[in-house]
Parts: C-alpha cells; sequence; structure tokens
C-alpha cells in the first residue's frame, strides 16, 4: 500500500494553479527590497508564501471534498504545495546569498544571519513538517466540507 493514493506528479498537475501564484506571489516578493525598496515590515504580510500555501491548502481540500477524493489525496496537495514552495525559497535563498542581492529572503533580522545552507535546508525540512501539518489542516477542511454539504443536501 502506498502512501498517496495516485502518483505524486498527479497532485502536481493538480495544484497547477497553485504553484503558478506561488511562483508569482515570490517573484514579487523576491524583487520588492531590491528594485522598489519596500521595507520587510511593509510587505510581508501581503508577499507571504506561508499565507497563500495555506489558503490553497484550504480551497483545494474543498475541492477535494466535492470531487469525493480522500484523506490521503489531501496528503499528496499538502505535499505538491510544501514541497514546489520550498523549492523557490530555497532557489530565492541561493540567488539571494550568491548572487549578492539583498531580498526579503534572507533578511537579517528572520534568518539572514544564518549560514545559508543551514537556512536552505531548514526550508527543506519545513516542507515536510509543513505537508503534515497542512494534511491535518486540510483533513479537517475536508471532514467540515463533507459535513456541511451532507447536512444541506439532507435538509433540501
Amino acid at each position: 500500500m502506498s502512501l498517496l493514493k495516485k502518483p505524486f506528479n498527479h497532485y502536481l498537475r493538480e495544484v497547477r494553479l497553485g504553484i503558478w501564484l506561488i511562483l508569482i506571489i515570490g517573484v514579487i516578493r523576491f524583487f520588492l527590497k531590491p528594485v522598489f525598496g519596500i521595507s520587510y515590515e511593509q510587505a510581508t504580510w501581503v508577499t507571504s508564501l506561508t499565507l497563500l500555501v495555506l489558503l490553497l491548502l484550504v480551497a483545494y481540500s474543498i475541492r477535494a471534498a466535492v470531487r469525493g477524493e480522500t484523506y490521503r489525496d489531501v496528503l499528496g496537495i499538502s505535499a505538491a504545495l510544501s514541497f514546489t514552495s520550498a523549492a523557490f525559497l530555497v532557489v530565492a535563498i541561493a540567488i539571494d546569498e550568491f548572487g549578492g542581492i539583498d531580498t526579503f529572503y534572507t533578511d537579517m533580522q528572520h534568518g539572514g544571519e544564518l549560514n545559508p545552507f543551514l537556512h536552505m535546508g531548514g526550508h527543506m525540512l519545513g516542507a515536510v513538517i509543513g505537508s503534515l501539518f497542512g494534511w491535518g489542516l486540510g483533513s479537517l477542511v475536508l471532514m467540515l466540507t463533507r459535513f456541511l454539504t451532507k447536512t444541506r443536501a439532507a435538509s433540501m
């Protein structure tokens, strides 16, 4: 028995719009400080990849419930979102650190003083933890959505 119900690339295809949104917001976040001179405190919540991934997870979990997918499918969705976000972060940190560009991804007050390899490794470990946390959150959303749609269907 496999951990996921379908191959991992199926979940990547299923959340491809979310992956594009992660890339777009991530690139905007990358350029805010060096190009536009916007401080970390001014724009961090507007361009937060963490908040975006959580919102996408809720949306895709609702969609999974409507489609009749399972909790194992929610794990695949969560992992696809978490690992693509972490992969983008690792690339952005590497460009920042080794390209000499000062961006939000290595802001000195928020992890920029770390060794770049520890910083990047921390985000990859965070992807594993984020996948599991997202699976729990997505499962709650899936369960709640199923309950609400069954209750609504029964009352009609």
